[in-house]
């Protein structure tokens, strides 16, 4: 089925298929891809289209023409390949010169080509191959709406306490292993792979963007935004071989929901958030998930691991888990711990200030 329905990135308003799965592989491994409207160099009547991107391209010498830009080493590998296979082929059908940093080094790519058409293909065929390749790398940020709060923690202990003593204890696969860290409580908005500096600085810029022109119209517009918690449900459709219990958000008036879904719709328009089966804006507040017992190894092992889960959805049907309003948003990083228990954060917004 995944050749049947591939999937379909938007690269520069063009839409391509690719051709393969794309869960992670290993970096040396040369991502497929195939352009729906393959470059014809020599069509004159299409000309006009390979003017549309907005590249800086420069003459190189008397005869040809050259484009530089800054890419994260991450992808340097990719656009390389195995013994220099992929950068060759592009090199081959798009008629350019492709120089790429030496790998483990930072630094710009640069296009060499006879005219402006057949660099602006070489650089869409390049964007498309880092589209691809991002998908596969691990996320290291995701923007988050902390819970760690008092009475948040206290509900929260209270239902591992009687799950572990009541309603799971008998229940295979539940132990302590897989519920939350009480301090990393929190909304997820969206997962990002972040790979350098510039990226991150992009991500700081967009939340700044998002709380004048998303979260702090809203505010002024319906007040404070209520955060309301209560019952549980799985990502699964199998109760007996879940993987993730979480606590959902009860919210009538719909404004959470919203305000997140513009942010993230924000975040994919310019490249940070990619939109795909990996992950989904829907609100909710993660309590127990499998993931969290397994070390950073294993993390990329097909291995499913589940529990069952039946027991603990019948307890807990209608349990509250608090109500809060909507504080603070983070740029929080994977895998670290701060002096408070949560992530630490890249950045920040505070939407209490000025109210």
């Amino acid at each position: 089925m995944d050749i049947l329905k591939p999937e379909l990135i938007w690269v520069d308003g063009r839409c391509y298929r690719v051709l393969e799965n794309i869960e992670r592989t290993d970096a040396r491994d040369i991502p497929p891809y195939f352009e729906d409207n393959n470059y014809n160099l020599d069509d004159k009547d299409s000309e006009d289209e390979y003017y549309d991107t907005d590249i800086e391209i420069v003459p190189y010498g008397s005869t040809r023409f050259k484009h530089t830009f800054r890419a994260p080493k991450a992808f340097f590998p990719y656009i390389i390949g195995a013994k220099h296979a992929v950068r060759k082929r592009l090199e081959s059908e798009t008629g350019t010169l492709i120089q790429i940093p030496k790998l483990g080094q930072d630094g710009d790519i640069v296009i060499i080509g006879s005219d402006h058409k057949r660099i602006i293909t070489a650089r869409r065929r390049i964007n498309l191959l880092m589209e691809a390749t991002r998908k596969k790398l691990e996320f290291t940020h995701f923007l988050s709406i902390p819970l760690n709060e008092g009475h948040i923690i206290m509900k929260f202990n209270m239902f591992k306490n009687e799950v572990l003593t009541n309603s799971g204890k008998k229940s295979r696969g539940v132990d302590e292993t897989i519920f939350q860290t009480p301090s990393k409580l929190h909304l997820t908005i969206g997962l990002m792979t972040l790979l350098d500096e510039t990226e991150r600085n992009k991500a700081i810029e967009a939340l700044n963007y998002c709380n004048e022109h998303i979260v702090r119209p809203a505010i002024e517009k319906y007040g404070q935004i209520p955060i309301h918690l209560q019952g549980i449900d799985i990502m699964q459709d199998d109760p007996s071989e879940a993987k993730v219990i979480y606590a959902k958000i009860v919210n009538k008036t719909e404004v959470l929901q919203k305000i997140v879904d513009e942010i993230v719709d924000y975040y994919v328009k310019i490249g940070l958030i990619i939109k795909s089966k990996r992950q989904s804006n829907k609100l909710h507040l993660t309590l127990m998930n499998t993931t969290f017992q397994i070390n950073e190894e294993e993390r990329n092992s097909k291995n499913i691991i589940t529990f069952d889960a039946r027991e603990i959805l019948k307890a807990h049907e209608n349990t509250t888990f608090g109500e809060t309003i909507l504080k603070q948003i983070h740029i929080s990083q994977l895998h670290t711990i701060g002096s408070n228990g949560y992530y630490l954060a890249t950045a920040k917004i505070n939407l209490l200030e000025g109210l």
